[in-house]
């Protein structure tokens, strides 16, 4: 239960989480790779579990329901656990943290990167592995012209991993035609412009209430911070990353980082506290956040 704070703010979150639990199904084990990239990775990369479960009970979520998430990101590979004693501690995998780190840098930017990114076309491979593939791309940002080929752009997630076979990377050099109707053919933007607006309207009340002088307290703050961060996560990884020219004059990408990047600087010194204060690690209480942390939002 999250506790009282500022009365508008407080409700605001509130909602948060009530919204968080109306739109099943209810994926505590994306919501713990949140909490992992957000607050775990800057902090020496491992945790208690009994701090994971504290922090989730804030939103609600029981006991169990935290456990079987460990248990299937440990089986999956993201996260290694060590018991000490009856105690049992996670961290990221060497797998996991492959994978963290573009992640985190696209979350974390505060602008988009300079320059316009490429478009470029991959053709995916013959065999199994094809509609895997092409399903996990579909769901990181590219557009498809087929079922063979995808159109992503230099900012796009690599597919596969290091070792993937069959993969063909082309840059989309147009003979004729134009970069915009190529990207009218493979993207419908329509429904990330709609959760877009959906994450502007959930999230700037509480932004306002915070710079009218409203304050939360510790629990609040850090819940607030951990649903911000993952409805923005969930949005922008799925964001081809196109530059200006080829996307819609209103597009409320921008906006929604903005609001991020100030959302989360009026958040962090009560979620910080909370952290410092409930935060556990193998080696005793979790040690602060690295310079890199301190810097989010900043470039």
């Amino acid at each position: 239960m999250v506790a009282s704070g500022g009365g508008e703010a407080r409700a605001v979150v509130a909602t948060l989480v009530e919204g968080f639990h109306a739109r099943p199904p209810l994926r505590v084990w994306s919501l713990i790779v949140t909490i992992f990239g957000d607050v775990v990775a800057p902090r020496g990369g491992d945790i208690w579990a009994g701090s994971l479960q504290e922090l989730l009970s804030l939103m609600r979520i029981d006991a169990a329901a935290v456990r079987a998430a460990l248990s299937r990101l440990a089986r999956d590979g993201w996260l290694d656990r060590a018991k000490v004693g009856r105690l049992s501690y996670y961290a990221l995998s060497d797998e996991g943290r492959r994978a963290f780190g573009p992640a985190l840098a696209r979350v974390y930017r505060r602008h988009r990167a300079g320059g316009a990114p490429r478009l470029r076309l991959v053709v995916l491979p013959e065999g199994e592995e094809r509609l895997a593939l092409r399903d996990a791309a579909l769901k990181s940002g590219y557009g498809a012209l087929g079922p063979m080929v995808l159109v992503g752009t230099t900012e796009s997630p690599p597919l596969g991993g290091p070792g993937a076979k069959g993969l063909v990377h082309l840059d989309a050099t147009l003979a004729s035609g134009s970069p915009r109707d190529l990207v009218a053919r493979a993207f419908d933007l329509a429904p990330l412009a709609g959760r877009y607006h959906g994450f502007l309207r959930d999230f700037t009340p509480l932004a306002e209430a915070l710079e009218r002088g409203e304050t939360l307290s510790d629990d609040a703050a850090v819940v607030a911070r951990v649903l911000l961060i993952h409805a923005f996560r969930r949005l922008i990884l799925r964001d081809p990353m196109l530059s200006d020219d080829l996307l819609p004059g209103d597009w409320p990408g921008d906006a929604a980082r903005a609001l991020t990047a100030r959302l989360y600087a009026l958040l962090r010194p009560a979620s910080e506290r909370w952290i410092a204060a409930n935060g556990r690690g193998r080696d005793g209480d979790m040690p602060p956040a690295g310079q890199d942390e301190a810097a989010r939002f900043s470039d």
